[in-house]
């Protein structure tokens, strides 16, 4: 396909809501790349250099398994394996669930298709660390908020959620995509949620012009 006949991802995302479908514009977005990863705009084909920040610096080994969540090309999954750490990663998008395959033939890493809000109970309740890096700013705010509740009902207790996202003022409205985060919505997840906050940063991510992200870690207590 010619570069002059595909859409940016905001003009898919924006016709896909039109519809009435929110999430519906990933896969079409990694069909329409045709194995070329420049076309999808959150693959760096290397992984976060905050999720590294925080890996090196500040986070422990977990005492269960990982889960990498809206795994895009599996960059993010495949350091957490190089760690040591079993590793499952999943994507809304079978199309980029099976370039990871392409990307990674030989990778220990559990890559599936699946949808975050309709997660099978195997997964439930499972993992000690939980990576979400761009997901939760990919949708607006009404799905987002129904996110959060599968986010941490992953985590088994002692477990941790790492959350990476853009930085949105209260009250400031945003003609997304990326729809950014404000404070009171990740605050959901220790007041709605049973979470309790580790870790709550904002830092540059280094891209070229450079944004500011929230970079942070919530911990479900002990049993």
């Amino acid at each position: 396909m010619d570069g002059k006949d595909r859409r940016s991802s905001q003009e898919l995302a924006r016709e896909f809501m039109a519809r009435g479908d929110s999430q519906g514009w990933f896969e079409e977005l990694y069909r329409q790349a045709e194995g070329d990863p420049s076309f999808v705009p959150w693959a760096d084909l290397q992984p976060s250099p905050l999720l590294l920040q925080l890996l090196d610096a500040h986070l422990p080994k977990p005492d269960g398994p990982a889960v990498v969540v809206g795994c895009g090309l599996g960059d993010d999954a495949e350091e957490l394996a190089r760690r040591g750490l079993s590793v499952t990663a999943f994507d809304l998008s079978e199309t980029a669930i099976n370039w990871c395959h392409e990307r990674w033939p030989d990778s220990p890493v559990d890559y599936r298709a699946a949808d975050l809000l309709h997660l099978p109970a195997e997964m439930h309740g499972r993992f000690g660390l939980v990576v979400e890096i761009n997901t939760l700013q990919a949708v607006p705010d009404a799905l987002r908020l129904r996110m959060f509740a599968p986010l941490a009902g992953m985590l088994a207790p002692g477990g941790r959620l790492v959350v990476i996202c853009r930085v949105r003022e209260e009250g400031e409205r945003i003609e997304g995509p990326p729809w950014a985060l404000c404070r009171s919505e990740l605050d959901m997840l220790t007041a709605d949620h049973g979470l309790e906050n580790e870790r709550f940063e904002l830092l540059s991510d280094g891209e070229d012009p450079p944004r500011v992200r929230y970079v942070t870690v919530f911990r479900r207590p002990p049993a």
